[in-house]
């Protein structure tokens, strides 16, 4: 037995070390020379880019990094100085701004306080050229799918195409924004719910679950999946834990079982992940982290399932707001705004936290860059940010949970919606009545206040489905 052990524990190292020499062979060996000769135009293009997209406290911290690299290799470091020079203009006009003593500044060797200079900017949602997962969400047998599906979600209601005001430009082959011109100038074609038959008031019209969600509360009494509280221990059907992790519980066999198909299989074990985005101290950083997390589960879904992101079904059908592909420059002067960049963007939680992710998954961020790369990291925030419903806390006001439930973003938004919908384990549109309709007023010309409310009950067959962004009665 002792020899045929001593066999097997170096047949043991002989695979450690075949599995080092395969890692070996996905890396070139470089010599420091050519390592020289690369990091300079490494640290130029960074930070122009950061200064694209107006992430200037990341800017700043490379630029004064490489500025000091270039001195110690002797290299020409006009393209950083000039960087290093819009960085300043920004930082005096946010200073000016502020208004702040001297006592409050606390400025380095460049005469630069950090802190002051914005650490969050913005990037465009572009439809890229090379991305062929986004389906034609008008086509008619994208229609026929996703009225298969929702059969089982909304028996009574449709999807069809609509034709709404365009915002800005159009994108992609398919017109993923559908851009028209109507008679009232362009429009967006997009996709809406429709009552296939009349819906009485406060008739639940829809319920869905989804798995692709998240919550920055960390060991809480929700369930891993989806996040409804989990029942009493002493309850028929108690809490299901993971066999496998100590702090992952269900609130059922039934999300227990899907977790471990759907996304729980890629991530079970792996403790690393648990404290990523959760107990954020700052409360206007929430909300940012929650699509971090969101972002999370869907590359856990993608690994569990060995599926592209993009092709998720949570995802796939999924308007991400898309602009126009445009390789012209953008605005060069420090601090100028660019319109068509409205998707929030950071180096910290679009770069950094999500290779995070990824190398606590196991994943090498290199070897798998065609399935996560940072393209498809932005189209997927581009999703989740215009789609994902939310809960606030009841202890701090802040958001805490959210999700993305695919079909019932497909109702489209009004300052009158003629449904609610509450979230808790699984999402629900339920008709308004009349007096839960808006009301609106205002002055006539003989200067009384005018009054115009809805005046029928529930929906009628062929009406759309209108959601709302939040509650219709703040002021």
């Amino acid at each position: 037995l002792g020899d045929e052990g001593e066999k097997e524990d170096e047949n043991e190292g002989d695979g450690e070390e075949q599995n080092e020499d395969e890692e070996d062979d996905f890396f070139v060996p470089i010599t420091k020379a050519e390592y020289d000769s690369l990091i300079g135009e490494v640290y130029n293009l960074l930070v122009k880019s950061l200064l694209k997209c107006r992430c200037y406290r990341d800017a700043y911290d490379f630029c004064a990094r490489g500025i000091e690299l270039f001195h110690s290799l002797k290299q020409d470091d006009s393209i950083l100085q000039d960087a290093l020079g819009n960085i300043k203009k920004v930082y005096t006009s946010r200073r000016e701004k502020l208004d702040l003593s001297p006592s409050e500044e606390k400025k380095d060797d460049n005469g630069v306080d950090p802190r002051l200079l914005p650490a969050q900017g913005v990037a465009r949602r572009v439809l890229y050229p090379w991305n062929d997962h986004e389906p034609d969400r008008k086509a008619s047998e994208t229609l026929e799918l996703l009225n298969e599906i929702l059969k089982d979600v909304a028996p009574k209601c449709e999807v069809k195409a609509v034709a709404l005001p365009a915002l800005h430009g159009t994108a992609g082959p398919h017109g993923i924004n559908g851009g028209a011109k109507g008679q009232e100038g362009e429009v967006s074609i997009q996709l809406g719910l429709f009552a296939k038959e009349d819906i009485a008031p406060n008739e639940i019209l829809l319920r869905e679950t989804s798995l692709l969600t998240a919550t920055n509360r960390l060991h809480d009494d929700l369930c891993d999946a989806c996040n409804s509280p989990l029942p009493d221990l002493s309850s028929p059907n108690p809490p299901v834990p993971c066999s496998d992790c100590e702090d992952t519980i269900f609130c059922s066999q039934e999300c227990h079982d899907q977790a471990q198909e759907i996304y729980h299989g890629a991530i079970c074990g792996m403790e690393g992940l648990a404290s990523i985005g959760r107990d954020i101290p700052d409360p206007k950083d929430k909300a940012d982290y929650l699509y971090l997390l969101l972002l999370g589960r869907a590359l856990a879904m993608a690994a569990t399932q060995e599926m592209h992101p993009l092709d998720l079904p949570e995802v796939k059908y999924i308007w991400g707001d898309f602009c126009d592909f445009d390789l012209d420059p953008e605005p060069e002067e420090a601090g100028e705004k660019d319109d068509s960049a409205t998707l929030p963007f950071s180096f910290h939680l679009t770069i950094l936290q999500p290779i995070r992710l990824l190398e606590e998954m196991g994943l090498d961020p290199y070897a798998t860059l065609p399935t996560y790369d940072t393209w498809i990291l932005n189209t997927l925030y581009a999703k989740f940010r215009g789609t994902a419903s939310g809960r606030l806390s009841t202890w701090d006001g802040g958001p805490e949970l959210c999700a993305v439930h695919p079909l019932w973003c497909l109702a489209n938004h009004s300052c009158d919606p003629n449904v609610r919908w509450e979230w808790g384990g699984e999402i629900t549109f339920r008709a308004r009545g009349v007096e839960e309709r808006a009301v609106w007023r205002r002055k006539g010309a003989n200067g009384q206040v005018e009054e115009r409310k809805a005046e029928k009950e529930g929906i009628r067959m062929g009406e759309e489905i209108l959601n709302h962004y939040c509650d219709v009665d703040l002021s």
